[in-house]
């Protein structure tokens, strides 16, 4: 029984991915997206190229990512479709800007990978070994990809491709390739073009699910209901396609100009939604040097979209027995928190799907990737009510049998508004509680569980709504 099973080739630009899916492939694919009307309007520069080869029980599909640096967006597009990854490195020049992110976007998303030192016809020895030394350095600075194998090649002249094929076969021998065909259908739209004779034609990877001639499906964001016409695998009539097949499909019900890449295939009983706001849990990449704030713009990577938003990061804290959602004033390289992005344009998703969070406005020359996340909600601002906290400082003053806190407030009508509040003497690990008012000039009564003395530094926090 064939194997169906996709691949991508990424790298920094002209290290030779593409000469290295010329010589594997068999089958030429889609090799380019037809500037729609509405992917020049989102500004869509991807360009994946597909293609397909056989090797042994294995139908590959190939996926060529771009290496250049403003056609990142794509790689995170192929990422989400690909099963392994050929990181293809220049063994004269070295790993380049790009190599590290592709490389970072893939131990992101755990997915296995074998590091392809290309042009070995064209580099001295010293320069092939200087190579492998620092990919070897960079793979074991990785959190799922240390165990990486390295071939040495030369596309160009055919050196190695043996080797390299049977690494390949190897190593799919040995992953276990889980494909979810009992959830609903779902295939992210990578090309559309009008056939004359056919109508409108769309490819794509199967995500999950299965499909069959005859289906009606729905297609989001726009909210088309279609009927699937005929199916095509590897240039071959099918009658159904499921999990992990790349296939082209003929749709009845829409036009061909009105999809963009962004457009999802799924059916009608989906659980994806159209969104323009997105909560996550993040976690933001060590190596990245730059820190982010509230209402910071970085670009979300959703699927095969990109999509400007805008990110306010908080934390979920537990205070007097309720999970309260706290503003973060700024989080950095290391650390974890909770993120709602605000989208500035609606986006397809579902809760449990990975995300990358980017900045794209930055020079090619520096690491661009923020970071990931797991989208765990939809909510906006408004419903979960962020808030931050304000605190002051006071100090105890003991007035016979009173105990009293000053320099919270200046007045009476300020200190009434905090009775009830907690307060807490950080030094003494003591807690307390405002209990009244004293006098005109703002002090207040307060009962405290240990003892106090003059002039112990008294700390008050309180939550206010932030916005």
């Amino acid at each position: 029984m064939v194997k169906n099973v996709n691949i991508g080739i990424f790298g920094h630009i002209d290290h030779g991915k593409t000469t290295l899916a010329k010589v594997l492939t068999e089958v030429p694919s889609t090799s380019s997206l037809d500037r729609l009307p509405e992917s020049k309007r989102r500004g869509i520069t991807i360009d994946l190229g597909f293609s397909f080869f056989h090797l042994g029980d294995y139908l590959i599909t190939l996926v060529d990512a771009p290496g250049h640096a403003d056609l990142i967006r794509a790689v995170v597009g192929a990422a989400e479709i690909i099963d392994l990854a050929l990181l293809v490195v220049d063994a004269k020049e070295g790993p380049k800007t790009q190599t590290g992110e592709h490389l970072l976007i893939l131990d992101y998303f755990n997915i296995p990978t074998i590091v392809v030192i290309n042009k070995i016809d064209i580099a001295s020895q010293e320069e092939v070994e200087r190579t492998e030394k620092f990919m070897r350095a960079i793979l074991n600075s990785t959190e799922n990809l240390r165990d990486s194998r390295i071939v040495k090649i030369s596309a160009k002249e055919g050196i190695g491709i043996e080797e390299l094929k049977d690494t390949i076969r190897e190593m799919l021998e040995n992953m276990e390739i889980v494909r979810n065909t009992e959830d609903f259908f779902k295939m992210p739209i990578d090309h559309a073009f009008p056939i004359k004779g056919i109508g409108t034609v769309v490819t794509g990877t199967v995500l999950k699910g299965k499909v069959r001639v005859g289906d009606e499906l729905k297609v989001l964001p726009l909210e088309s209901t279609v009927k699937v016409k005929s199916i095509q695998r590897c240039k071959e009539d099918v009658e159904e396609a499921s999990a992990g097949d790349r296939i082209g499909m003929a749709l009845q019900g829409v036009d061909a100009k009105e999809l963009f890449r962004g457009c999802v295939l799924t059916s009608l009983d989906t659980r994806l939604k159209v969104v323009d706001s997105v909560v996550a849990r993040v976690e933001i990449s060590p190596l990245f040097k730059y820190p982010l704030k509230p209402r910071m713009r970085v670009h979300l990577n959703i699927g095969m979209l990109v999509v400007p938003a805008r990110m306010i990061p908080f934390k979920r804290v537990e205070i007097d027995g309720r999970m309260e959602n706290i503003i973060l004033r700024e989080v950095k390289g290391g650390e974890e928190c909770y993120c709602v992005f605000q989208l500035e344009e609606r986006a397809v998703a579902e809760v449990g799907e990975d995300i990358l969070i980017t900045r794209l406005d930055l020079p090619p020359t520096t690491l661009r990737i923020c970071g990931k996340g797991e989208i765990v909600d939809f909510r906006g601002i408004e419903e979960l009510n962020i808030k931050r906290v304000v605190s002051k400082v006071g100090r105890i003053k003991v007035d016979r049998s009173r105990i009293l806190v000053v320099g919270l407030t200046n007045s009476k009508e300020e200190a009434e508004r905090l009775i009830g509040q907690e307060i807490e003497i950080p030094e003494k690990n003591i807690r307390g509680r405002l209990k009244g008012t004293f006098g005109t000039k703002g002090y207040l009564v307060a009962e405290f569980d240990g003892e106090v003395e003059n002039r112990d530094e008294v700390l008050l926090r309180r939550l206010i709504r932030w916005r």
